[in-house]
């Protein structure tokens, strides 16, 4: 027997031993569970013994909705979502300005919430970033990663300051004088990424190994990650060469599934050409399902919507792909045998996309197929009865309803607002329902997503819709048992039991003996992956 762990509070999730007190693992795999007694008899003078000192023992957690590249790309840009005043980013983006003023750069800011702001709800425009420098060029993306703005000599430098309303194939905002104002919207940010963000592979290694040894400190022993053509259009052969050497070199601590996203023809054509199929390995990382972004945001009123937005009338959104591209995209992805998400937040988006997979699904049938919906938040009752009928696949963010919930029945009207983002319906109708952080848009911590999932609650401390949260344990299943299912592994992960891989989480509190507040104080002693320590708090 090569591992032991003993002394734990083990909660299994398998129902054959549900809760058990040690396990003995053989080549990452799970052989026998049971007493501290029988398993410490199995042990042999090679065999490593792991005393969890009494400590809470779950299945390890995945977050089945990320991007690790970006994340670690952002990391290295002006982080604003603590701030709560726009004066006090003014701030901050000035004094950033002198010494990028001297360095020959760019102030490059994300993450910020205007929703969260004192003094002005107004997402700042290219004035606003001039009054912060003029010769210096401002970039700031909002914290949906849906919508940024740019000062003039940022749209400048990216080419973008020409573009005329009447004439522009651009998706970006213009002023009451004809000229840009700043707000890039959806692909249109892609133009300044690629000057700020031009990474080399060794760059883009070094960027996903650190958010990496980041996740395992949250419990998190797999992601489901976007990283083509996000950070940069046309990127996915550097970012799939990253992740090769990360393997080879040993450098990759955790599994990664990734969502292969594709906006043209030629992207999912050159894809295709590697000949990969759905659920090809190398080593931790596996091509998972392709993915499609169909629209925006909420908070940048990019969603796309069947009716206009109740606080903005003149908006409906954006649908980020006509109904004949994702058609033909899609068509190309099943017929080579790969399953489908799609980014979806508006009703009109998801409405699209179901029409596209119903489609698809019978044109080019196939057994076992789990195509998906990301986000899964604006949409009513009989959308929900068509997913179901459909055997999709939800990825919810719980965290999300903690911003979400204040602005939402403000966008889409109560009676909507209260059929959206309703995860007991889901879990009442037998949906497979996954969980995920959005990362780098929330953090990739699962636990306060456990807390958000059962609560609701809100920034402002008041639970919206409770009565459409779920149980704790229904919570802990979405990154686990679920997380599993999402990506075709549920007979070899999700549970602790017998003749699984040993993947787990041991935690400093009992979870399911505490306050349901007391996940938010909860902290990660050590994640196993594959059998073997990866993760130990110092």
């Amino acid at each position: 027997m090569d591992t032991i762990f003993y002394n734990g509070v083990i909660k299994t999730l398998d129902e054959a031993y549900p809760q058990v007190s040690a396990m003995a693992v053989k080549d990452g795999v799970i052989l026998r569970v049971g007493s501290d007694e029988a398993m410490l008899a199995l042990a042999d003078e090679h065999t490593k013994k792991i005393d969890l000192e009494g400590k809470f023992a779950l299945p390890g957690f995945v977050d089945t909705h990320l991007h690790l590249y970006m994340g670690g790309a952002f990391a290295h840009r002006i982080n604003l979502s603590g701030a709560r005043r726009w004066a006090e980013i003014v701030e901050i983006c000035k004094a950033d300005a002198v010494k990028a003023r001297k360095e020959g750069r760019w102030v490059v800011c994300g993450k910020f919430n205007n929703d969260y702001w004192s003094d002005t709800n107004k997402i700042p425009d290219r004035h606003d970033l001039d009054a912060i420098a003029e010769d210096v060029p401002v970039f700031m993306q909002r914290a949906c990663g849906h919508l940024s703005t740019c000062n003039t000599k940022a749209l400048q430098l990216a080419g973008l300051w020409e573009e005329r309303k009447e004439t522009t194939k651009l998706t970006m905002d213009f002023g009451s004088d004809g000229l840009p104002n700043g707000y890039l919207r959806e692909r249109t940010t892609g133009r300044v990424s690629k000057i700020i963000m031009n990474f080399e592979v060794e760059d883009v290694k070094n960027l996903i190994e650190e958010t990496c040894q980041k996740a395992l400190e949250k419990g998190l022993v797999g992601v489901h990650s976007h990283d083509f053509n996000i950070v940069s259009d046309g990127d996915q052969k550097k970012v799939l060469q990253a992740y090769k050497e990360l393997v080879d070199e040993g450098r990759l601590p955790i599994r990664v599934y990734q969502q292969n996203t594709f906006r043209e023809h030629e992207q999912i054509d050159d894809f295709l050409s590697w000949g990969y199929h759905q659920n090809d390995s190398i080593g931790r990382f596996t091509f998972g399902p392709v993915k499609f972004v169909a629209d925006g945001s909420l908070g940048s009123h990019s969603a796309a919507m069947r009716k206009p937005y109740k606080n903005d009338p003149e908006m409906r959104g954006i649908l980020n792909l006509s109904d004949e591209k994702i058609l033909n995209l899609a068509e190309k992805a099943a017929a080579a045998g790969f399953d489908m998400v799609a980014h979806c937040i508006g009703d009109r988006a998801l409405e699209q996309v179901m029409n596209v997979f119903e489609h698809t699904t019978k044109k080019y049938p196939r057994a076992n197929t789990r195509n998906g919906i990301i986000h899964c938040q604006i949409m009513d009752e009989e959308q929900q009865d068509k997913f179901r009928e459909m055997n999709m696949v939800a990825y919810v963010q719980p965290i999300f309803v903690k911003a979400d919930g204040l602005v939402v029945d403000d966008c889409v009207g109560e009676e909507l607002g209260r059929q959206s983002y309703n995860w007991r319906r889901f879990k009442d109708m037998g949906v497979h329902m996954c969980g995920g952080s959005d990362f780098p848009i929330e953090p990739f911590d699962p636990l306060p997503n456990l807390y958000y999932a059962v609560t609701r609650m809100t920034n402002k401390g008041k639970p919206w819709y409770p009565e459409n949260g779920v149980t704790l344990d229904e919570a802990v299943r979405m990154f686990t048992v679920e997380a599993a299912y999402a990506s075709h592994e549920e007979a070899t992960r999700g549970t602790l039991g017998v003749g699984k891989y040993c993947d787990m989480v041991v935690l400093d509190k009992n979870i399911y003996e505490e306050p349901i507040e007391e996940l938010l104080n909860t902290t990660v002693e050590m994640t196993v992956v594959d059998g073997e320590v990866a993760y130990r708090k110092k």
